[in-house]
Parts: structure tokens; C-alpha cells; sequence
């Protein structure tokens, strides 16, 4: 009988990556991924630590999603703080449960959040916890905008923000 296929960490971190991305991280467990990946729960114990080792690579992961939604984001005619805000709510918009994940990580702390955007001033504080509001809210369904209408509210913000501090 031939050996069988091994399952390496990388495939265990991609099916953990669309399990997470499609059904939330509250539906992460070893069980879970071994019923993914049609095998026992031991690759993953070989693989990882234990689940909160996984749950660490992963959330890595979704911060480098994160990042390449920022970048992507950027252009000619905008701050490169106002791209990357954008580029921010897009994707805690688009991916929820990867958001969910980071933000429940403990791993989206204020000063990492401040070195992501590259702004430690007044105008990025100020335009990060206006843009959490409405992350909050689409997370709750409390406000059901479409993403055009909410790209409209940040650059408003953002221009709402940058005015006062012209002027000093």
C-alpha cells in the first residue's frame, strides 16, 4: 500500500484561510479543518502548536491581505493616508470574517493600526476612529450603505479633518 499523501502547513493554513474567510473564525476548530482537509486531526497538531499557534499564522495571513487591499488602493490623486484608509473599511467591507479575526485577535492595537497607515498625527487618529465607526456599524448591519456611498463619507472626513489643521 502506497504512503499516505502528506498534508503540509501551508494547505492547512490555506483551508483554515477560505474555512475562517467563509464561516467565521468561531468555526475554527481542529475538527473542523481535519473535515476539510479529509484527514485526522493530527496533521494539524504536527503542523502547529495547538490551535492558537494556527489561529497566529493565520491572522497573519489576513493582515497581509489587509496590507496588499491598502497598497491596491493608492492613487495618483489622493494622500497616500486617505488611499490607504480606503483601502482599509474596503476591506474589513468586503471581508468581514477576516477583519473579525484580525480584530478579535488582539493583534489590531491602536499603534499597530497607526503604523499601518504610516500616520502618527492628529489627521490619521482622527480618520482611523471615524472610519472604526463605520466598520462597526456594517459589522452590526446598522448602517446598510453601499461601499461608492461610503468611499464618498471617508473623503469627506477626510477632507473635514485636514481643513481645521490648514488652518493652524
Amino acid at each position: 500500500m502506497p504512503p499516505k499523501a502528506q498534508i503540509t502547513a501551508e494547505q492547512i493554513l490555506n483551508a483554515a484561510y477560505e474555512l475562517v474567510r467563509n464561516e467565521g473564525v468561531e468555526h475554527l476548530t481542529a475538527r473542523a479543518l481535519a473535515k476539510k482537509l479529509n484527514c485526522s486531526t493530527q496533521p494539524i497538531y504536527l503542523s502547529f502548536q495547538d490551535m492558537n499557534g494556527l489561529k497566529s499564522a493565520l491572522t497573519e495571513k489576513a493582515l497581509s491581505v489587509l496590507q496588499s487591499y491598502m497598497q491596491k488602493n493608492t492613487a495618483e490623486n489622493q494622500s497616500p493616508l486617505l488611499s490607504k484608509m480606503l483601502g482599509y473599511v474596503q476591506f474589513a467591507n468586503e471581508e468581514r470574517q477576516l477583519y473579525r479575526l484580525i480584530f478579535s485577535s488582539g493583534n489590531l492595537k491602536l499603534d499597530k493600526t497607526q503604523a499601518i497607515i504610516a500616520e502618527n498625527d492628529e489627521l490619521g487618529l482622527n480618520l482611523l476612529v471615524y472610519a472604526h465607526g463605520i466598520i462597526m456599524m456594517k459589522s452590526f448591519g446598522t448602517l446598510t450603505i453601499e461601499w461608492e456611498q461610503l468611499k464618498k463619507m471617508i473623503v469627506k472626513a477626510y477632507k473635514h479633518f485636514l481643513s481645521p489643521l490648514k488652518s493652524e
